[in-house]
């Protein structure tokens, strides 16, 4: 009798630590506006504890940048990030979760998609090109089922070298799914 308990007890035991483990990675989707256009991310999270994750991704946005009050310049930025996210609130069932992130952005910004001349006859002074800086994010997430979750997030890009704007807010829903 002492035996088959033991051996009950171990069985569970190696269930919970490999429950446990199936937290390894992540991969999430996001769609919400940036300032004066639409944009969406995907990413992938790799975690380095039960909270805290290392997050690599791809955004891409399309907008207009109001120039005067008549004319509007169209542009879209392509990039890719990596940064690191800690976790700063989680409550007592983790349930819900508050992390806050940060890290490098580089990638292409494509002003009026290539063309000089705007439909008004005005000539675009700025060129595309490569851009880069630096992003910092506050998410909030909500464990919906052991492998899904609902994000909400807000992001704040920063691009060195843009010629339009050097600031680029992102606020998004979305969903991640822990892939094992």
């Amino acid at each position: 009798m002492n035996r088959k308990f033991l051996m009950l007890l171990f069985f569970c035991l190696l269930i919970q630590k490999s429950k446990a483990q199936s937290y390894s990675d992540a991969v999430s989707f996001n769609a919400g506006i940036t300032q004066s256009g639409f944009g969406v991310a995907l990413s992938y999270n790799y975690l380095v504890n039960r909270h805290d994750f290392i997050v690599g991704g791809v955004f891409g946005s399309m907008a207009k940048e109001k120039y005067i009050d008549t004319i509007d310049i169209p542009y879209n930025d392509f990039t890719v990030t990596l940064g690191y996210s800690k976790n700063v609130f989680f409550d007592r069932l983790n349930n819900f979760n508050v992390n806050v992130s940060a890290g490098g952005v580089f990638g292409y910004e494509a002003i009026n998609n290539g063309d000089k001349e705007l439909s008004n006859g005005a000539v675009i002074l700025s060129e595309s090109g490569f851009i880069y800086g630096g992003f910092i994010g506050v998410e909030g997430l909500y464990n919906i089922s052991e492998d899904y979750s609902i994000l909400l997030n807000a992001t704040e890009f920063y691009h060195a070298n843009s010629s339009l704007g050097q600031f680029i807010p992102f606020i998004s829903v979305g969903i991640r799914y822990y892939t094992n």
